[in-house]
């Protein structure tokens, strides 16, 4: 089947174009001075708070991780204070998750490679993404090679993605394969997805509808949206599994809940043609959460196995 195609989803999100400094990392005129021990202290709590990684497994847990989206622009300040206060390369790291936060790129791009330099492999994830959008595609590979070893979840799926696509090294179906797995061990859902595209498509890996079924499953289950759309429309034509315009209806539904608008609209086009019922023009809401899943797994039990833990992003 045509399935919809995933993109490199990183949690960088930086200005295309913007020029790259890479000299030593700098910190602002007011925090050149020694800071005094407890504003510093203070000020580490601070950066961690704000600016700590889902994908850092060296972070502090002793805060919940933030989304690049819902860093709070004063962690640049704070972060700065702590690297200045100890040099130690996570407060480096999310410095520059701060700067990517205020579409600072230039100085993004020197945090983190002061905390690459210093073997932070959180970074190397950034510093890395950022080199390949610059052209320097073997840097990138290189970069999620690295941090991909010690076992960061973001770069095992960014070098399925490498391998997949080609960015810095050949086309490996395979590797991809691996890495995704990697990656979807550890929680992701867009890796296990990528893992059902790859089965679904049969471009780099041998077709098999049945394996697609079953990583679709999995993602969907962690919530993708893409997976459900997949699954939808295996579902309607019957592809791989037996049709069921039902299970069909429900997949997409979950997906419209979600916000995907082309969920949404397969789901109208259902009900107006009436495979489905409509909703009820009494009924304010619907709950369109399918009750059971999907109802067959085409995989026996043991064959595929689903991480226990899943991640928090």
């Amino acid at each position: 089947m045509n399935a919809r195609s995933s993109h490199v989803r990183i949690i960088a999100k930086l200005c295309a174009g913007t020029a790259v400094a890479l000299a030593a990392l700098t910190v602002a005129p007011n925090a050149r001075e020694p800071a005094p021990v407890v504003l510093a202290s203070v000020m580490q709590d601070q950066c961690d708070r704000m600016a700590g990684s889902p994908y850092d497994q060296n972070r502090n847990t002793a805060y919940a991780p933030v989304g690049i989206e819902e860093i709070d622009t004063e962690a640049v300040t704070a972060c700065r204070i702590a690297f200045e206060a100890t040099h130690n390369p996570r407060f480096a790291y999310q410095l520059g998750r701060a700067l990517n936060r205020t579409q600072e790129a230039d100085q993004a791009m020197t945090a983190y490679e002061t905390a690459v330099n210093a073997d932070y492999s959180a970074a190397k994830v950034n510093f890395g993404m950022l080199m390949g959008r610059m052209g320097d595609t073997s840097t990138e590979f290189k970069m999620y090679s690295e941090a991909a070893a010690t076992g960061n979840v973001l770069a095992a799926y960014n070098l399925g993605v490498a391998y997949r696509d080609g960015l810095g090294t050949d086309k490996n179906g395979e590797k991809a394969l691996s890495w995704f797995e990697k990656a979807a061990a550890g929680g992701d859902s867009t890796a296990a997805f990528n893992i059902g595209a790859m089965y679904d498509e049969g471009d780099l890996v041998a077709e098999d509808n049945q394996l697609a079924i079953a990583w679709y499953d999995i993602a969907a289950k962690r919530g993708n949206a893409d997976a459900m759309i997949n699954l939808g429309l295996m579902y309607q034509a019957g592809e791989g599994i037996p049709a069921n315009p039902q299970a069909a209806a429900e997949m997409y539904a979950e997906a419209a809940a979600a916000g995907d608008s082309f969920g949404a609209l397969k789901l109208k086009e259902m009900q107006d043609a009436g495979v489905v019922p409509a909703p009820a023009p009494d009924v304010a809401t619907t709950d369109h959460t399918p009750k059971g899943g999907i109802d067959m797994l085409v995989l026996q039990e043991g064959d595929v196995e689903i991480p226990s833990t899943l991640l928090s992003i």
